[in-house]
This record gives structure tokens, sequence and C-alpha cells, in this order.
């Protein structure tokens, strides 16, 4: 989301007194699935981990290096948090999921979200998966005020 769209939504949301929710997405990247083919190498500590979670699955996959350290090579089949490519796929999915809801992306800010709910206009804006939604409420403001001049 730009800086631009934070603050124009934000002075909607005031304007129109909107009850606004921020909140992340737990696990975002847990559910996006990858679309390449990555692997990744667990070293030490890691590679023990995954030994003791599943031995029959990883225990055979387990190379050490010269200093007797721990090696294992994995697959990755979702995203992992903190590769760019994982950004996009979320990204990619979120639009699609809100699409799929009856949600219009703004064709100025591809992180804004909008959708009429009850006469009202709900908007979503996001940055990864830090979301923040707003709309008039049942007992807010329904009236419009006109700008000062």
């Amino acid at each position: 989301m730009t800086n631009e769209g934070v603050f124009i939504t934000a002075a909607i949301e005031a304007f129109e007194r909107r009850d606004v929710a921020c909140f992340d997405i737990p696990g975002a990247y847990l559910h996006t699935l990858n679309d390449e083919v990555v692997h990744m190498l667990l070293r030490g500590k890691l590679a023990e981990m995954m030994v003791m979670m599943n031995p029959g699955m990883y225990r055979k996959y387990v190379t050490y290096s010269a200093n007797d350290t721990p090696l294992l090579y994995v697959l990755l089949n979702k995203a992992l948090y903190g590769l760019l490519r994982s950004t996009l796929l979320f990204y990619e999915k979120l639009v699609k999921d809100l699409e799929a809801n009856g949600f219009e992306i703004n064709p100025y800010d591809p992180c804004v979200a909008n959708k009429m709910i009850g006469g009202h206009q709900m908007t979503v804006c996001w940055h990864v998966d830090d979301l923040k939604v707003s709309q008039q409420g049942p007992e807010g403001d329904h009236q419009v005020r006109s700008l000062p001049s």
C-alpha cells in the first residue's frame, strides 16, 4: 500500500466515522503454495529437529559437513516468509480471495480493495500480510457531511 493510500483511506475513515480494524494474517505464507522448485538447506539444530519430528521421513536424507554438522536439504511446497517470490504469491492469493468475495481492486493502488455491503463501502488495505479494514458500523454516523469550504 502506498503512503498516499494510507493517508487517503485514513482521512475517509475519519470523515465518515468508520469502524476500523487492523490485523495480521497469522501464518499467511503457510496458506500459499509455492509455484517453483525451491530447495532449502537446514543445518545443525534445525536438521536435528526435523529428524525428531519425523525420523522415518528425514533421517535417511541427513548428511554431515566436514566439521560433523548435520545437513538436510528440503523441498519447499509452501511459500517461505522472507523470500521475494513468496510475497508476490501471497499477494496474488489475497487478491484472488478478495475478488472471489466481490471486492474490486483499486486501479490506482493495487493494495486497496472495496466492496459495497449494506449500502456502505467496505475498504480493505494491506501491506504484505497486515490488513486494515473499515466500514461504517451500525452505530456510526451514516450522514456524509459536506467538506468545509
